[in-house]
């Protein structure tokens, strides 16, 4: 399956446009490496209630898993703008070297896994 060029391309440029749109253009990196971190802990939070694991039962987790991949896919994409870079261009060649790779899952189980 080929992605169309440009495409991730035109989400990164959606992306920095909303940052500056929404006034956090001035974040740094480390902000929104912060940010980052937060909101991978909420889809954690989320996918511990939809997966049936134990959770606080006083503590109200309301964080849909779908909002928080959307949070995610923002900041990652709010991290590469700050760094300056071409995100669709690293994607690409990082698949690219993926696509040579070949997998196979693991038979060896550790106690308790």
């Amino acid at each position: 399956m080929e992605l169309k060029s440009g495409t991730i391309k035109h989400l990164q440029e959606y992306v920095d446009a909303k940052l500056k749109e929404r006034g956090f253009a001035d974040e740094t990196l480390h902000e929104r490496l912060l940010l980052l971190t937060e909101e991978l802990g909420e889809l954690v939070n989320a996918c511990r209630k939809i997966s049936g694991m134990n959770v606080d039962k006083n503590r109200d987790i309301t964080n849909e898993a779908g909002e928080e991949i959307a949070d995610m896919i923002n900041l990652v994409f709010a991290v590469g703008i700050e760094l300056g870079l071409d995100i669709e261009k690293e994607f690409l060649e990082k698949n690219a070297k993926v696509d040579k790779r070949i997998y196979k899952r693991s038979t060896k189980k550790i106690k308790g896994g």
